[in-house]
């Protein structure tokens, strides 16, 4: 792989699948060095078979965001090889689908490890590298679920907002070294989430995969259901369904690559710091700010909770 001083290096954590995938293809497809982590680089494969038909500069490294070490080595072998990192791309993630009293305390904590300590701790990774240099762009996938409280999404939607809190703080500390943070907030995209997605098991009338499990015609199980089995089985059906005409994950890695774009071009003090993918976030955003609290939150019920 060239180490050529004049191209610039990326960092995009969650490169398996997904936005990740996407994006790390975007980056090399527009002239950066790109570094993929993984968590398990044996998921690499169909990446690096891309990378070497098209001619890419991608390379994989393993990278567990949930661990000190493994961030730190990662992102020493980094610069150690390439003498920079001019892109962070904070995308790796999962989701809690369900009631927050249908989850344990660990699970929960789980879900704020890789979501909002992994992210930090690859922030803190990178910055010592992004001050010496005086320049860098941090993007942080954060999503309409760091915008709104969606129903069913408790402990994501707090991993989110945690997220979308720490980089607007986090843009004034870095500014002044010439840093730019961008928030990325995509809506439903038809990626591989889904499949990831920790659901409480038979807690509710449809599972993770959508089927329809416990039928309430079952009177035994349906006692057994969670109380709240009503508002996530609702929930459950509209999002897989939403899931399946939502847009490629291309569309959020072009956004990005936009963003860098525009974010290179500007002096820091007019940097975007968000940017929403998709017509759900567009239009929740916004929403958002015109309506009155109560009646976005019916907005939703009836939205989202049909």
């Amino acid at each position: 792989m060239s180490n050529n001083e004049n191209s610039k290096v990326a960092l995009v954590t969650g490169s398996s699948t997904g936005i990740g995938f996407e994006t790390c293809l975007a980056l090399a497809r527009s002239g950066f060095v790109t570094c993929a982590t993984l968590r398990d680089k044996k998921k690499s494969g169909n990446l690096e078979k891309i990378a070497r038909n098209e001619n890419l500069q991608i390379k994989v490294f393993d990278m567990d965001v949930d661990k000190d070490n493994s961030v730190y080595d990662t992102i020493e072998k980094i610069i150690t090889e390439f003498g920079k990192i001019n892109v962070l791309v904070n995308n790796a993630g999962y989701g809690l689908f369900g009631a927050l009293e249908d989850f344990s305390m660990d699970e929960i904590k789980n879900q704020f490890e890789t979501n909002v300590f992994g992210v930090i701790r690859v922030i803190r990774g990178v910055l010592p590298t992004m001050r010496q240099q005086k320049s860098g762009i941090i993007i942080n996938i954060s999503s309409l679920s760091g915008l709104a409280g969606i129903p069913t999404q408790s402990a994501y939607c707090a991993t989110k907002f945690a997220v979308e809190g720490l980089s607007e703080a986090l843009s004034f500390e870095l500014e002044p070294f010439g840093i730019k943070l961008i928030l990325i907030e995509p809506g439903v995209i038809n990626t591989e989430f889904v499949k990831d997605l920790i659901v409480p098991p038979n807690k509710y009338e449809i599972d993770k995969s959508g089927a329809l499990v416990n039928p309430s015609y079952n009177n035994k199980k349906r006692h057994s259901l969670s109380p709240y089995s009503n508002t996530v089985d609702k929930f459950l059906s509209f999002y897989y369904t939403a899931m399946s005409h939502a847009p490629h994950p291309r569309v959020v890695a072009n956004e990005i690559i936009r963003a860098i774009a525009s974010s290179s071009s500007r002096e820091n003090g007019s940097t975007p710091l968000r940017s929403t993918v998709g017509n759900d976030s567009k239009e929740y955003s916004k929403l958002k700010k015109g309506l009155s609290d109560r009646d976005f939150h019916e907005l939703l019920k009836k939205n989202l909770l049909k």
